[in-house]
């Protein structure tokens, strides 16, 4: 996005911000490590909506399905 000079929104429409598990994030990697790390604590996840992309509550229970695929 930086790379093209987009702003906020244009980077949104572009799919910058997709939900856990559309983008380039290897969360199966990140989770792998929390595990070997024996990591307890919290982690925290955030998901952008803006309009027109649909209820931020369907958007929260897909990032929750996906993280618990991950076991997380």
């Amino acid at each position: 996005a930086r790379t093209e000079g987009w702003d906020y929104f244009k980077a949104v429409q572009h799919g910058v911000f997709c939900e856990l598990g559309r983008g380039n994030v290897p969360f199966g990697i990140v989770a792998e490590w929390l595990r070997v790390h024996d990591y307890h604590g919290w982690i925290v996840v955030e998901q952008d909506i803006l309009p027109g992309m649909g209820s931020p509550k369907a958007s929260a229970q897909r990032n929750r399905a996906f993280l618990s695929t991950l076991a997380l």
